[in-house]
Parts: C-alpha cells; structure tokens; sequence
C-alpha cells in the first residue's frame, strides 16, 4: 500500500508538501501541485483518515443507532443519512438494540425496562469509539430516553421523537397531515367505515398523531370514528394479517383501512385476497412509508411518503454543522407528508 513518503518521492517534493496539498493547509504551486496529484493517481494513494483523525483531534465517524435492522423504512433514511456522510467525508458506523432477540416492542420477553437498559448500553459503547456525533432511532421511554439525551457527550440528531433540549435536535415527519391527506382521500371516494391499524409508540412519537388524524377526519365529518375498528398491528405482518383478518370478516366490515406501515398494509392485503375479498373493489387499503417495492406490489399500494432519504441527507448535514459548531441553537424540523394514490384504494363499494 502506498505511502505518504511513497508520493513525494514520485513527485520529487517533501512529504510534508504532499500534505499540503490534501489537506488545502498552505498554497501550493500549480505545477508542483499538478505533479502531487498524478502521483497521487499513479500510486492509488489514500490518505489514512483516522489516523490525520487521530492528529487533528477528529476521529471522521458518526454513528447511527435504532431500534432493529428489519425495519426497511429506517432503511431508506439510513441510505440518505450515509449518502450525504460519504460526501462530506465521514465513516457511519451503524449499530442495533436488537441483535439477537425477535423484538417487539410491547412482547414479555423485551419490556421496556430490558429495551432502554440494552439500547442505553449501544449507546454508551458508540461514545466509547470516539465517534463525533449521533443520530439516534430510540425505542426506549419517554423519560429514560431523556435521561440518556442529556448524558450524551456528542451532538445528537433524535429521528420522530418530540423530546427537546438543549443539546440536540428533533426530526420528526407531519404524520398528522399526512394521516389527515389520507383521510380525505377515502371520505372523497365514499368510504365512511374506516379502519385503522396502528402500531406502538410511546408519547414522544410522532406516529401518535396518525390515530389523532383519523378520528379529527372523521369527527369532522359527522361520522363515527368507531374504537372497534381500531386494532394493534404491532407493526408486525403476521399480527396485522390476524387482525385485518378480524376486521373483515366481521358482519358489518370496514370499507377501507389505513395501516401504520406499508409491511402491515400489504399484509392486509393479503388478508383480504384469503378471504375472497378483492382489493380494492372490496375494500380500500392504504399504507404509511411509500417504500421502493410499492409500485410493483398487485395491486400498486396507495401509500403515504415520508420523504425518508431527504431526511437522512438533512439529518446528517445537521449533524455535521453541530460537530463544527456544538453551541448552535436546539431546532426542530419537520417534514410534510404526501400521499401517493395507486391502484389499492378506490369507490366505496355499493
């Protein structure tokens, strides 16, 4: 592998003016510095980046924590937030409370306590690798979660949590007008029972709003938002096909349903098919994510985007403008919704 020294040589100039040049540290003529970067071609040289770190007092590497890697929603953030990282220079070191347990939020084996306890110890692990900042999905309480926050050495990024401070910033998606888009989409189609089917979030979380959004579309409509046809999905398939399933074969079903996810919508929709139902003559589905693989699901999923790689972009852009400058001012950004109508939503059926 090629060296510092080994370019110089090539180039026939000090290695400290080779350094020069990578770094922008002291003007440097064009002709040597022409013969600096054909060396530097030549050779395949790459600067070592912890180690100018380890000079420089900057280690280069943030670091991404969430709850589970099978949520392919945080996925498409993670993409953004590594996208801009690379960019701008910076290793992404990404890590998991869940590593080896099958966890829902809400399940026995995991409880809440377990959850914060494993989460909070990634986190203090993360501070321990000399990373610079953190941008954190969390799963754990409202209170232990703002108890972890204000331990952080590092400048943080909260993703969907409403819990502010001093020494971080909040990203959180509109999931109120998002919902309430949604809403209005399947009232102006005819559908007056609608279903819903949620997932967990404690009262920080900005999915919290969705339920709000259903029952204000609803209300102000003068019809009922009926709590029996409200069902816990646990953002999980299989569970949300059991109760999709509950749902539709009750006698007077829902003429359309809204999910928390698109994984739960399409599991409905498989739902509905083993029943003899038809989507979306039957029954109007609409999901929550517009993931990649939605366009060419059958039918096409009517969904609601959550602009989730503009955000991990924007996350990890805020997060590098607080490493240069910790005492910027706490914001809040967030971000409006769309809803994006396919083939899974259509007329009331008559």
């Amino acid at each position: 592998m090629a060296t510092i020294k080994d370019v110089a040589a090539l180039a026939g100039v000090s290695y400290t003016t080779v350094s020069h040049v990578i770094n922008n540290t002291r003007v440097v003529a064009p002709e040597t510095r022409g013969r600096v970067v054909e060396a530097i071609r030549v050779l395949g040289y790459s600067p070592n980046v912890v180690a100018r770190g380890l000079r420089c007092g900057e280690s280069k590497t943030v670091a991404v924590h969430s709850i589970a890697n099978s949520d392919p929603y945080f996925t498409q953030v993670l993409h953004g937030v590594q996208e801009y990282g690379w960019e701008a220079g910076y290793g992404v070191y990404i890590s998991y409370t869940e590593l080896v347990d099958a966890c829902v939020m809400g399940d026995p084996v995991l409880d809440e306590g377990t959850f914060a306890d494993r989460e909070n110890s990634h986190i203090a692990d993360l501070g321990r690798r000399n990373i610079q900042g953190l941008i954190l999905n969390s799963g754990q309480p409202d209170d232990r979660l703002k108890e972890a926050l204000e331990a952080l050495k590092t400048p943080c990024i909260l993703f969907q949590r409403l819990i502010t401070g001093a020494r971080w910033d909040n990203f959180v998606c509109d999931d109120f007008q998002g919902t309430a888009q949604a809403m209005e989409h399947l009232l102006s189609l005819g559908h007056r029972r609608i279903a819903l089917v949620e997932g967990f979030g404690f009262e920080s979380h900005s999915v919290k709003d969705r339920k709000k959004a259903w029952k204000t579309a609803l209300d102000a409509k003068g019809f009922p938002s009926d709590e029996s046809l409200v069902r816990d999905g646990g953002y999980d398939s299989a569970e949300s096909y059991r109760v999709t399933q509950d749902l539709l074969a009750a006698g007077n079903r829902p003429t359309a349903i809204v999910y928390y996810s698109d994984t739960m919508a399409l599991a409905g929709i498989r739902a509905a098919y083993d029943l003899g139902l038809s989507v979306p003559r039957d029954v109007s589905i609409i999901g929550y994510d517009n993931l990649s693989f939605d366009a060419f699901t059958v039918p096409r999923l009517t969904t609601v985007n959550q602009q989730s790689i503009l955000i991990g972009r924007n996350m990890m852009a805020r997060l590098a403008e607080r490493i240069d400058d910790p005492n910027l001012e706490p914001l809040v950004r967030t971000y409006p919704q769309e809803l994006i109508v396919r083939e899974s939503t259509g007329p009331v059926p008559s």
